[in-house]
């Protein structure tokens, strides 16, 4: 009967298929995202009568009747101050509703985990579980307490499996958990700010909180998150669930944005000490996040490979005679050897990846993504487990009598908690010679890591940072290399990470100072349009008065490939500053490329009187020149710019353009004949001087000069052709038929037989 408030014989409806249920619930989602909320209610029992559930439709129905009042006394215009925060209280509902009814719908058939885990666990108390765990932790410690001197280590091993497994499977009970109940949230606060569960099992419950709203928002889940940063007393649970609660509002933007809860619960957190700047760390690291990508590539595809290229007979010297494994630390006492880095051009890359490696870029994923393949990573809940050397999975890799190895990789910098378990179990896979030798040079490093942190003063915020960039790389390689992670809300991938739009922290996040720190980054990487957003929205603040903002803003336009826009900025900066060359240049290259020359040229002219001695804006001017067909010009141009100190030849090849344009071709052979025998000619400079060698009347010596170019081309004739054909209206132009140009390259390349 209650069923029957919305019009519809349901009994008679086909079960809908699991792509129906799919696109209602997104429907629905939709409607109440656009406060479209009569739609909603309309998509909602849908899903309801399938759900078969009466509870859902009475509360249905009772959001129904919530919402036709709210519209009566708008109609009948009677003022409300409670309106706003009744609709966003029906939304939320609403929202709760929806996911309930979709998560119930698909409980029944899905295979995905996390449905999986609710069929094993939905009806297994939490304190239970609590419990249970808490007891077999005691019985560990009585264990390891009576085997202290001597006793069987296979005892407290089967012993610590079993701890283990409870706390996966505390883990799971709750991500699994939707919504979160009542009873769940008190143990839940006492079990993660108090002190009765070892501080990396508070750690995975932060994170199993974070995991469980990346499949459903549970405003309760997210309030423990904070509450967590706010009452803990250990950074890194502090620090994983602030982390946890930013990524849960960048996902849930909509939802979050309007929660009174939420926003009470961050204006408190505004007077903690480190709250601020534990927010930027955070926002700095996602965004870095972003360029892991690059980083990844450059290192496994630029410095890898270039090591490996490294001279063999250095590389036979570094091996070490027993395990073949390469020392780069050897390369240093030999000047010879480093000579030899430096014009390589390797120690530049080193320096780069050492330099990458200290800002905070994730330098190690290319090396350790292989390693998430041991079994070890297929249990979910080991993607967010704190290293700690006690775990089963070293103490069976390194052994208890290493354990010594195990605190150096615990103090690993720069290792994220998910590497540092890859690294152990990639040790217990080596031969014990290799082993040993790994332990010793580890060791070593250990050493001396320790005498520097000695010789440094305790640096609080410097730890924190630290913890935040490891976590951040370890949720990085969840979302990206876990077998299932297709089953969650990809929240790495979102656009741009973008925190300065997430409405509950934006008080925060829009400080001038990250935003610029962000903008750099964001530059530097090449996400032009975030750094626009970051540096627009430094433009618009009244303490900023920096006009180099103008300029950064015009510089992000022009590289994201939008001229007109920068020439906007740099105009605004120029009212300033209207000698400052580097701007005058800039805005001279967005004329150019508008196609606006004559006031390119006019610009660059501007410049070159600011700075004469300039190589490459001399060069410009002549190029511009040339573009406008003032060849006379542009060749005089070419000719300053070649007496100018440092021109290393940069005029040459324009120089031999310009002469054979001007018909002057015993100018042009003179300098593509310079070219090829005191600089490095590339395909093109003996393509040009084959198009010389033609206009002159030798056919012979211009067809031996195409040939070079084919061969400097790798012998690629389809590439030769285009590019002899890009030059066809230059040879027409200086009386070479089409005929001719026709057969010159079959001559060239040669015809082969049918």
């Amino acid at each position: 009967m209650v069923f029957a408030v919305f019009g519809a014989n349901f009994h008679a409806r086909q079960p809908m298929t699991l792509q129906e249920i799919e696109k209602e619930h997104q429907s629905t989602t939709q409607c109440i995202d656009e406060a479209a909320i009569n739609d909603a209610l309309g998509h909602l029992a849908l899903l309801i009568a399938e759900y078969g559930r009466a509870d859902m439709n009475d509360e249905l129905v009772r959001l129904r009747m919530s919402y036709t009042f709210m519209l009566s006394y708008l109609e009948q215009g009677v003022m409300d101050p409670q309106r706003d925060e009744i609709l966003s209280g029906i939304r939320q509902s609403l929202y709760t509703l929806n996911d309930q009814c979709y998560m119930g719908l698909l409980e029944r058939v899905s295979p995905d985990v996390f449905y999986t885990r609710r069929r094993e666990l939905g009806s297994t108390s939490l304190v239970s579980i609590v419990e249970e765990y808490r007891e077999s932790l005691k019985e560990l410690a009585l264990l390891q307490s009576a085997n202290a001197e001597q006793g069987d280590s296979h005892v407290i091993l089967s012993r610590l499996h079993e701890t283990e497994a409870l706390e996966t499977k505390l883990f799971n009970r709750i991500w699994s958990s939707f919504p979160l109940s009542n009873d769940d949230a008190s143990t839940l606060r006492l079990c993660i700010n108090g002190d009765i569960l070892p501080v990396h099992t508070r750690c995975l419950l932060v994170s199993a909180l974070m995991l469980g709203l990346m499949k459903f928002y549970d405003e309760n889940k997210l309030l423990i998150l904070l509450e967590a940063y706010s009452m803990s007393d250990d950074p890194q649970v502090q620090l994983r669930a602030l982390a946890c609660a930013m990524l849960t509002m960048l996902a849930h933007r909509r939802r979050t944005a309007s929660s009174r809860a939420i926003r009470t619960r961050i204006d408190a957190m505004l007077d903690m000490p480190d709250f601020k700047q534990d927010v930027w760390s955070i926002q700095v690291q996602l965004a870095r996040s972003r360029n892991t990508e690059n980083v990844k590539h450059r290192v496994r595809d630029d410095l890898i490979p270039n090591i490996m290229k490294m001279r063999p007979d250095i590389i036979d010297k570094l091996k070490d005679k027993d395990t073949q494994i390469i020392d780069l630390s050897d390369i240093e006492a030999n000047p010879e050897w480093q000579e030899w880095l430096d014009q390589s051009g390797m120690t530049r890359k080193i320096e780069e990846f050492n330099a990458m490696q200290l800002e905070g870029s994730d330098v190690f994923i290319a090396t350790f993504a292989h390693l998430k393949t041991f079994p070890f990573f297929k249990t979910l809940s080991n993607w967010f487990l704190p290293f700690y050397s006690a775990h089963s999975t070293v103490l069976e890799n390194l052994g208890a009598d290493k354990l010594s190895l195990a605190e150096v990789v615990q103090h690993a910098p720069y290792l994220c908690n998910s590497d540092k378990y890859s690294f152990c179990l990639s040790l217990g896979a080596l031969p014990d010679s290799q082993r040993s030798l790994m332990s010793a040079q580890l060791e070593e490093q250990n050493a001396a890591l320790n005498e520097a942190r000695q010789a440094e003063l305790p640096d609080n915020s410097k730890q924190r940072v630290s913890i935040v960039n490891a976590f951040i790389q370890d949720l990085y390689r969840f979302f990206k290399l876990f077998s299932r992670r297709r089953e969650f809300i990809a929240v790495m991938d979102l656009a741009g990470l973008d925190m300065t739009d997430c409405l509950p922290l934006v008080q925060v996040t829009r400080d001038p100072h990250v935003l610029e720190l962000l903008g750099t980054l964001y530059f530097k990487n090449q996400f032009y349009d975030d750094a626009i957003n970051c540096f627009t929205r430094l433009e618009g603040m009244d303490d900023v008065n920096d006009d180099h903002i103008y300029q950064k803003i015009g510089f992000a336009y022009q590289n994201a490939g939008k001229p007109e826009q920068a020439l906007n900025y740099y105009k605004r900066y120029e009212l300033m500053h209207e000698d400052d060359a580097w701007n005058i240049r800039h805005m001279a290259s967005c004329y150019r490329a508008i196609g606006k020359l004559e006031t390119a040229l006019e610009y660059y002219r501007c410049a070159e009187s600011i700075i004469p001695e300039s190589v490459s804006l001399t060069l410009t001017i002549g190029h511009i020149l040339l573009e406008l067909n003032r060849t006379n010009e542009a060749l005089q141009q070419y000719f300053k710019a070649d007496l100018m100190h440092d021109a290393k030849h940069r005029a040459w090849r324009p120089i031999a353009w310009c002469s054979f344009l001007l018909n002057d071709y015993d100018r042009a052979i003179d300098y593509y004949d310079r070219i090829i025998h005191d600089d490095k000619p590339s395909p093109q400079d003996y393509l040009n001087r084959g198009h010389v060698l033609l206009c002159q009347g030798e056919p012979q010596h211009a067809i031996e000069s195409y040939r070079e170019s084919l061969r400097s081309m790798d012998g690629d004739t389809h590439k030769f052709r285009a590019a002899f054909k890009e030059d066809a209206m230059e040879l027409r132009l200086h009386g070479i038929s089409t005929v001719d140009q026709a057969l010159i390259p079959d001559a060239v390349c040669g015809i082969k037989p049918e």
